[in-house]
């Protein structure tokens, strides 16, 4: 019975998988059963140790994937996702702590402003010794819808913002759907102008083939 040749443990240099080849084998060029790249085995060198193996090829398969640079129709819906997400926050986020912390003066800023509209001719059919009470309620049923509706709408604005990180930074492709749709409802204080144009472009962008390819 002949004797099994004898190996040498090395490293593929492509996926770092551990084989064996035979003596006869060093310095020429072999394949890894793992991840099927070529290279040439280590060789002996002179103080008797090996050399380091040598990457010939590897399957195109297994090269890594090069990012292309973002697109600049889908890097300018992104920004306005960001900005309008950014200002979306901050205002309804600054809006809700002053429903909460305080109350009376929203209360009395919001029967201004429905003063004044009643002024410009809203309201007027009301009963003139009732206005004030009537105007009064009204900025409390407002006051009460508000303060629910502003903390929603500070979450809508952080979604939509956190779409537009997910369009620059190609971190996940449904959130950044959902960051698009966000922008396009979130409609307090005008928000809903630039952010329907942005969400709706980059929502656009997204459904294309290139869009999907940008998050690979």
């Amino acid at each position: 019975m002949s004797a099994e040749p004898e190996t040498e443990v090395i490293l593929c240099p492509a996926c770092k998988h551990t084989l064996r080849v035979p003596f006869d084998w060093l310095g020429q060029p072999v394949q890894c059963p793992e991840c099927k790249a070529m290279f040439r085995a280590p060789a002996r060198d002179g103080t008797g140790g090996l050399t380091e193996p040598e990457l010939i090829s590897r399957p195109a398969s297994k090269l890594p994937a090069t990012r292309k640079p973002l697109d600049v129709m889908l890097l300018l819906p992104a920004f306005g996702l960001l900005f309008c997400g950014v200002a979306g926050v901050i205002v309804n986020g600054i809006t809700t702590y002053r429903l909460y912390d305080q109350p009376a003066a929203m209360h009395d800023a919001i029967q201004q402003q429905l003063q004044t509209l009643r002024q410009s001719g809203f309201g007027n059919d009301d009963p003139e010794a009732e206005r004030d009470r009537l105007d009064g309620e009204r900025a409390a049923q407002v006051v009460r819808v508000m303060r629910w509706a502003m903390p929603t709408f500070t979450v809508v604005s952080a979604v939509a913002f956190l779409g537009g990180v997910s369009i620059a930074t190609r971190w996940n492709y449904r959130l950044a759907q959902l960051g698009c749709v966000a922008a396009a409802v979130n409609v307090p204080h005008l928000c809903c102008v630039p952010g329907s144009v942005a969400g709706l472009w980059a929502l656009l962008m997204l459904s294309s083939e290139e869009g999907r390819g940008h998050f690979g």
